[in-house]
């Protein structure tokens, strides 16, 4: 239940467009559906600059973005407050090798 109400008070404070302490923006990661997620390599792979896309309700996505390290002296920061996207259907090309 204690649960629930964090993540009501969350996603009201998303909604209101106020800024998430480093606790809450841990606790949306760990407690949101992640539907997306891209990760690039950042000091010869010591850490990793995280784009990470959570599901907060029925068609309401936010990304943070954040550094992850698996080293335990490097910890993980979260210098960004979520910023809401939305999701959209892209077509891509995708080009093949010829079978000759």
């Amino acid at each position: 239940m204690a649960i629930d109400n964090r993540k009501e008070r969350i996603v009201e404070k998303l909604i209101k467009e106020e800024d998430l302490t480093r606790s809450e923006i841990i606790f949306l990661l760990d407690n949101f559906e992640e539907v997306s997620r891209q990760e690039i390599p950042e000091f010869h792979h010591l850490r990793f600059i995280v784009a990470s896309v959570l599901e907060v309700g029925k068609d309401m996505y936010y990304e943070v973005i954040w550094y992850f390290s698996s080293f335990k002296r490097v910890q993980n920061k979260y210098p960004n407050q979520p910023r809401r996207v939305k999701k959209t259907q892209d077509k891509i090309d995708v080009y093949i090798p010829y079978d000759d």
